[in-house]
């Protein structure tokens, strides 16, 4: 009920839920799907090349003129001879249904061709986005429980102070603790309030960039139903996928040989069968012009002033560029599968050796507190040794992140959805 009355209140949010949002919000995806109908459309028009074109027409004419009045034409009956009428003005209507049958069009079928191609590329194009975007969405999505789980850690650090600022300045009561401890535990303390500040402002920056991803209103609250996965262990894809980018670059290359053949068959005639019938009604010299015609077409342009040149060499250009790109595609991709996989190693590495400084702060830091309690240790190694702790914790938290994408990024790059990573079927 609350949630009806209040629909600014969100209950929950999986990542499930998340990246189904994202697949129909995300504006990335909303251009890469109107690109993608747009290539449709295209490949549309391009049926010209095959289908008949069937058009009608309905034309009133008047011709009232000198050369139609006085017209010889020869007398009936005897003695044979010309007489002259006026045939002017003359009125009617002319009515026509015409049909063109396309018979051989060579530039407007490859062009046909290369639009199917295009439409192919843009669908790998947006598959490739989509699979980025899960990337995206789920590296969002960690990143607010990391900064969650930063919050976390600088309220335990907060408490920690504060007993250690009481502890001081009981100490100090007694004579036990100098003013120099009493003043360092309570500028610690101070300092772990603005580190909870500046985490909270880190939540709420979060929150609102997965929002504005996933097209929630700002004021929306936000409540995460996961929890930040456990990196798993790297391991090596034997058959990597071939990637959507990859193949819609090599698409894009086809399509623009393809275009650029269909511009040079321009030079081949173009075949048509044209099938028309006209009624004519009027007056009496029109009545009965009623007729019906069939006929081949042959078009055949021997010079357009340089323009199909021009558009022979505007075509190849671009199909260089196409090859151009692939090339550069296929170079960042073998570099990106180079890199993605060290990184994963060397993600997964840090954040074991993390887990083991944590466990090793953790005991440091105990000692000192007793060192301290017992009178033996100062607070300048108690405070030397939580904040050790703390930045060891705040390693701990940014390795495990580190590791979890560096993984989802792995399968990203080898052609596979991101999310395997997390050793989940998606």
């Amino acid at each position: 009920m609350v949630i009806c009355l209040f629909p600014g209140v969100v209950s929950g949010l999986s990542l499930d839920e998340a990246l189904s949002r994202a697949s129909e919000q995300a504006i990335t995806l909303q251009v890469l799907a109107a690109e993608t109908r747009q290539a449709q459309a295209i490949h549309q028009q391009s049926s010209q090349a095959f289908l008949p074109i069937i058009s009608t027409d309905a034309v009133w004419l008047r011709a009232d003129s000198s050369l139609i009045n006085a017209v010889p034409v020869p007398a009936t009956g005897a003695p044979m001879g010309l007489q002259r009428i006026d045939l002017g003005p003359l009125e009617g209507t002319l009515i026509g249904v015409q049909i063109v049958q396309p018979l051989y069009n060579a530039d407007a079928l490859l062009q046909r061709k290369s639009a199917e191609l295009n439409v192919n590329a843009r669908r790998h194009s947006e598959q490739w986005g989509q699979q980025a975007i899960r990337l995206e969405v789920a590296r969002q999505y960690f990143d607010i429980l990391r900064m969650q789980e930063h919050q976390e850690a600088a309220v335990l650090s907060l408490s920690a102070a504060v007993k250690a600022a009481r502890l001081a300045a009981a100490g100090y009561q007694q004579g036990l603790a100098s003013r120099l401890d009493m003043e360092q535990s309570e500028a610690e303390q101070a300092a772990g309030e603005a580190r909870v500040a500046q985490t909270h402002a880190a939540i709420w920056q979060a929150q609102y960039r997965l929002k504005s991803l996933l097209g929630i209103a700002p004021s929306t609250s936000l409540e995460l139903e996961d929890s930040m996965p456990f990196p798993l262990s790297p391991k090596a894809i034997v058959d990597p996928a071939l990637r959507k980018d990859l193949e819609a670059g090599k698409l894009a290359v086809k399509a623009a040989n393809t275009r650029t053949n269909a511009f040079e068959a321009d030079w081949f005639p173009r075949l048509n069968l044209l099938a028309r019938q006209q009624w004519v009604r009027g007056d009496e010299p029109l009545d009965g012009a009623d007729s019906w015609l069939v006929a081949v077409t042959l078009q055949w342009t021997l010079f357009d002033g340089f323009g199909r040149q021009g558009r022979i060499a505007e075509a190849r250009s671009e199909a260089q560029k196409a090859r151009a790109e692939l090339e550069q595609t296929r170079r960042r991709i073998h570099r990106e599968q180079a890199i993605a996989m060290s990184q994963w190693q060397a993600s997964f590495s840090t954040w074991q050796a993390a887990t083991k400084s944590v466990e090793a702060a953790e005991r440091a830091t105990e000692l000192a507190i007793r060192r301290y309690e017992e009178g033996v240790g100062s607070m300048t190694d108690l405070l030397a040794a939580r904040a050790r702790r703390d930045r060891e914790r705040a390693s701990l938290i940014d390795s495990r992140y580190q590791a979890v994408l560096s993984g989802m990024n792995y399968q990203l790059q080898n052609g596979y959805d991101p999310l395997l990573a997390l050793g989940r079927e998606q």
